[in-house]
């Protein structure tokens, strides 16, 4: 027996969940979000007393459809938001690791938090790795009357360095910009190589639900599917691109 929900049934609860904990909220994301979860929907079978909920050619077994919904759609924010992506593989080796993994634990229900955070994690480490690849292979830094080179820098170790030197990070230029230190700055930051406002929303909205699960404060179950993997891994390689373009 198939049964397919209205969106509408779905979407005050959805928009209320999001906006309470939404970290990186923009003007533009109410009337976006809204668009987005007029547009959510997915097919749900009953087979005896059981609910299968099917998202592509994903099937997986939900408690029920009401209560499911906040945790399908919040494992799978870059399906849902952006659409269907596909798997890139030509893409940074740490952020094709992330990959490889949240590929393997998907098919364990039982760490479906696990999945869901390390699928989040291949935006976030694409990211970094996007900050890494625009940094090039040496950089200049200045702060007040300093002026240092560094070569073959990573976000990581340019981070760490600024922490060590105890430079105010307000103060700091890296090649002309200022430094992203905080995960918000950096996505303010890769804006400009995210040119769809979708995958803009996308990527803010499943990276604030990556720092929830990484603090153990996110409290409904989850359903992770591949396509959320595949959009997410889409999205990274589109921010890869549009550096390209930049750049030429």
């Amino acid at each position: 027996m198939r049964s397919k929900k209205s969106p509408t049934v779905y979407k005050k609860k959805l928009l209320s969940t999001v906006k309470d904990f939404f970290q990186y909220w923009k003007k533009s994301d109410q009337q976006l979000l809204e668009e987005v979860l007029d547009g959510f929907k997915f097919d749900v079978m009953k087979e005896g007393d059981k609910h299968f909920a099917t998202i592509g050619e994903n099937k997986f077994e939900i408690k029920s459809k009401k209560s499911s919904a906040i945790g399908i759609f919040l494992a799978n924010i870059p399906y849902f938001v952006y659409g269907e992506g596909q798997l890139i593989w030509d893409l940074p080796e740490k952020v094709a690791e992330i990959q490889r993994s949240a590929i393997k634990l998907i098919e364990f229900p039982c760490l479906r938090h696990v999945t869901t955070l390390e699928t989040y994690l291949i935006l976030e480490m694409g990211l970094r790795s996007l900050y890494t690849t625009w940094l090039g292979d040496v950089t200049t830094i200045k702060y007040k009357d300093h002026k240092v080179k560094v070569k073959h820098p990573t976000y990581r170790r340019l981070k760490l360095y600024l922490r060590k030197k105890g430079w105010s990070i307000y103060k700091v230029k890296v090649n002309g910009e200022v430094f992203p230190f905080s995960q918000g700055s950096l996505l303010t930051w890769a804006s400009k190589f995210i040119r769809d406002e979708r995958a803009d929303l996308a990527i803010r909205l499943a990276i604030n639900v990556r720092n929830l699960l990484a603090h153990g404060e996110l409290e409904w179950e989850l359903y992770p599917t591949l396509e959320s993997i595949k959009s997410s891994s889409f999205l990274v390689a589109m921010m890869f691109s549009n550096l390209k373009l930049r750049k030429s």
